[in-house]
């Protein structure tokens, strides 16, 4: 399936895609003030805003009818993009652990290159998993926490978020095999 045919242009102007769009624009932004100190109030409320939109680009698309290809595709990409870029920072400036930062890009990567994989070989673009959503959720908490009170907020949210990310992880795993093992 070439890229040109997942796209339709007035897509771009579905106000659930251009709020989409609006996250990956304010994460330049959001990242400069995660990494000052003395910006941090601003870091918070651009993290916030930026997570805002992404509660509500899902349920206007649905309400208005324009659940769209490019949505489908854009929205998971910016969430795991704001969510990552969120926990370098934190672990350069807010004593976020290491680990949980490799670990988040690893699942990351690897759900976005088996949705590649799938979307090239089986023409079909895969639905955000409801542990994937509530991980997405669980780690925005977990960043807010960090930056507004370092590890002593963050760390115990942290490891109540490591239970749906766990599932996540196991749950995109075996909707990937499922999905390569069906013949069509």
């Amino acid at each position: 399936m070439a890229f040109r045919d997942l796209i339709q242009p007035r897509e771009l102007l579905y106000p659930s895609n251009l709020l989409t769009i609006s996250r990956l624009l304010l994460l330049p932004a959001t990242i400069y003030y995660m990494q000052r100190n003395d910006r941090r109030q601003r870091a918070l409320v651009l993290l916030a805003l930026t997570m805002l939109t992404d509660a509500l680009d899902g349920p206007i698309a649905r309400r208005r009818g324009e659940v769209s290809k490019l949505g489908q595709i854009l929205d998971p990409i910016a969430d795991k993009v704001l969510i990552d870029s969120a926990a370098v920072m934190l672990s350069r400036t807010r004593g976020f652990p290491w680990w949980a930062t490799g670990l988040l890009i690893f699942r990351d990567v690897g759900i976005l290159l088996a949705g590649f994989v799938v979307l090239r070989r089986k023409a079909h673009i895969t639905t955000a998993a409801s542990s994937g959503k509530l991980t997405t959720l669980a780690m925005t908490l977990v960043a807010l926490l960090y930056l507004a009170g370092g590890p002593r907020w963050g760390k115990p949210a942290l490891y109540a978020a490591l239970i749906p990310f766990g599932f996540s992880f196991v749950e995109y795993g075996w909707r990937f095999w499922k999905i390569m093992c069906t013949d069509n």
